[in-house]
C-alpha cells in the first residue's frame, strides 16, 4: 500500500516550525546569513517569474520582453553600485551562486581541457569542490603550496609556476581565520610565468569584509578576476558576483556565462539590490567592522573559559568572520552541535578543520553581527556554548534562555519599520488581491 500523500497543511506546518526555531536560536553557521525584511519582498514579485537577457549578452539570438523592466534595475541600480562597492570595472552577475560562480570562473579562465589549475587543498582551508569541479571540467588540478596550514609557501609556489606552468591560479580559500597575503601571492606568480597565468580569488565568505573596506579588494592587490557568493559575510540573497577590471577578460566571462548559465533568477537581483542599498546607506561599512571584532570578542570569550580556540592569540585568534574550535578529547563535534542545536546555538560541525587535521566545530558571527549584537553579547554566547560543550548541561534547561535573549534582537543595518512602509505601499498598491493577501501584516498596513 501506498503511502499517504502530504497535504498543504504538512508542508507548512514544517515551514512553521522552522520558522520557529530560527526565531530562538542564533545562527552562527559562517555561510549564511539573513536577507533583511524589505529584501524578502523580491521573492514575492513577479521578477521571479521572468528571464531577462541583457541585449550584449545574447547577440541577437533572442529576447524575452517579460524582464525589460525589472531588468533596468539589474542594468541601473545593481551594477552599479556593485561597481562601486567592488572597485571594479566590469561586473557579471549571471551566477545564481558560489558554486556556480566557481564553475563559471573555471570555465572562463582555465583554457583548454588538459591544462593545469592551482586551488587550495581542504587540508588549508579550500573549498571541498574546486578540485572536482575543475577536473569535471577536464582541467589537472594542483595544490597551492603551504608551509603552516595557513601560510602560503612564495618559493614552492614560484618553483610550481615555473615548472608546472598553470593556465589558471585559482584561490579558493573559503575556511579560513587569516586571509592570504594577495599582493605577495600575485606577484610571485607574475614573476614566476613564463607565459600569462590568470588569477582569480573566491571572495565567497569575505565579499562583505571586502566591500566594507576591512580586507584587501582582490583587484587591488594584482589579481585578475575576483568575486563569489552573495550571502555569507554579504548580507544579501543566494546568488554571486563576479569582477574584473578588464574589459577582454570581461567579455570572456560574459560569453561563457550565456552558454553555462541560461536563466539568472531576476528575483535574486532584485533582491540582491535592495541588500546592496541597504549596505551602502545603512552602515556596511560599520557592519563589515563590527564583524570582525564580535569575532575576536567572541573567541576571546570562549578561551577565557577554557575552550581550545584555534588561532593565533596575539592577533586576537581571528582576522575574519569565523572562530573555530577543537572539541574536548571525550566529546564527539557532531554530537555536540546536536546539543548545541537544541540549546538553540547552531553551529557548523566541520571536517577537516585546517589547524587541526581533522573535525572540529567552525563558527561565524556574520549574522549575529547582523542581528545587532555587539561585542559585549558575544559573552552570553560563549557563555552558553561551554555550558553545553564543557560542563554538558542539559540543552533543553538553556533553550529558554537562548530564546529569551533572541527575542532581543531584530535585523540591524537595514531599512527600518517607517522607510519600509513606503517602499512597501508602492509595491504592495501593484499585486492583485490574490497575492496580496497572503503576503501579511507589512502589506496590508501600508495600504491602510
Amino acid at each position: 500500500m501506498s503511502a499517504a500523500i502530504p497535504d498543504i497543511h504538512d508542508l507548512f506546518a514544517t515551514l512553521a516550525e522552522h520558522e520557529g526555531k530560527f526565531n530562538r536560536s542564533f545562527s552562527l553557521v559562517p555561510s549564511e546569513n539573513l536577507i533583511s525584511p524589505l529584501t524578502r519582498a523580491a521573492f514575492l514579485s513577479d521578477s521571479f517569474s521572468r528571464y531577462f537577457f541583457d541585449e550584449h549578452e545574447v547577440f541577437g539570438r533572442w529576447n524575452f520582453q517579460g524582464g525589460s523592466i525589472v531588468g533596468r534595475i539589474q542594468k541601473e541600480i545593481v551594477t552599479p553600485l556593485l561597481r562601486d562597492l567592488g572597485r571594479a570595472a566590469h561586473v557579471n552577475l549571471h551566477a545564481i551562486s558560489g558554486l556556480s560562480g566557481m564553475t563559471l570562473a573555471l570555465a572562463a579562465y582555465g583554457g583548454d581541457p588538459g591544462n593545469r589549475v592551482v586551488t587550495v587543498a581542504v587540508a588549508n582551508g579550500g573549498h571541498p569542490d574546486t578540485s572536482y569541479v575543475a577536473q569535471k571540467l577536464g582541467y589537472v588540478p594542483l595544490d597551492l603550496p603551504f608551509g603552516d596550514y595557513d601560510e602560503i609557501d612564495l618559493d614552492a609556489l614560484a618553483e610550481l609556476v615555473r615548472t608546472r606552468r598553470p593556465s589558471l591560479v585559482y584561490i579558493d580559500h573559503a575556511t579560513a581565520l587569516r586571509p592570504l597575503p594577495l599582493h605577495d601571492l600575485v606577484t610571485t606568480v607574475r614573476e614566476a610565468q613564463t607565459e600569462p597565468v590568470h588569477v582569480h580569488i573566491d571572495s565567497s565568505h569575505v565579499n562583505g569584509l571586502v566591500w566594507g573596506g576591512q580586507l584587501t579588494n582582490p583587484l587591488a592587490a594584482g589579481a585578475d578576476t575576483y568575486g563569489g557568493s552573495t550571502h555569507k559575510t554579504f548580507p544579501g540573497p543566494h546568488k554571486a558576483v563576479l569582477f574584473t577590471d578588464s574589459e577582454d577578460t570581461a567579455l570572456r566571462l560574459t560569453l561563457t556565462g550565456v552558454n553555462m548559465i541560461s536563466h539568472h533568477h531576476p528575483a535574486s537581483v532584485v533582491a540582491l539590490g535592495i541588500s546592496l542599498l541597504e549596505f551602502a546607506h545603512r552602515g556596511g561599512r560599520e557592519y563589515a567592522a563590527r564583524t570582525i571584532a564580535n569575532a575576536r570578542a567572541f573567541a576571546a570569550a570562549l578561551a577565557a573559559r577554557g575552550l581550545a580556540v584555534q588561532g593565533r592569540p596575539d592577533e586576537g585568534y581571528t582576522r575574519t568572520h569565523q572562530v573555530w574550535v577543537k572539541a574536548p578529547p571525550e566529546v564527539n563535534p557532531y554530537e555536540v552541535c546536536e546539543r548545541l542545536f537544541a540549546a538553540g546555538l547552531i553551529v557548523n560541525p566541520y571536517n577537516l578543520l585546517p589547524s587541526l587535521g581533522g573535525p572540529g566545530i567552525r563558527m561565524g558571527v556574520n549574522e549575529a553581527t547582523k542581528l545587532g549584537l555587539v561585542e559585549d553579547d558575544m559573552e552570553r554566547l560563549a557563555e552558553t556554548f561551554a555550558a553545553v560543550v564543557l560542563r554538558g548541561e542539559p540543552p533543553e534547561a538553556l533553550a529558554g534562555e537562548v530564546a529569551e535573549f533572541r527575542a532581543g534582537f531584530t535585523p540591524s543595518f537595514c531599512y527600518r519599520d517607517d522607510e519600509m512602509r513606503v517602499a512597501w505601499k508602492r509595491f504592495a498598491d501593484t499585486l492583485s488581491d490574490d497575492r496580496s493577501q497572503y503576503v501579511g501584516g507589512s502589506v496590508h498596513d501600508a495600504r491602510s
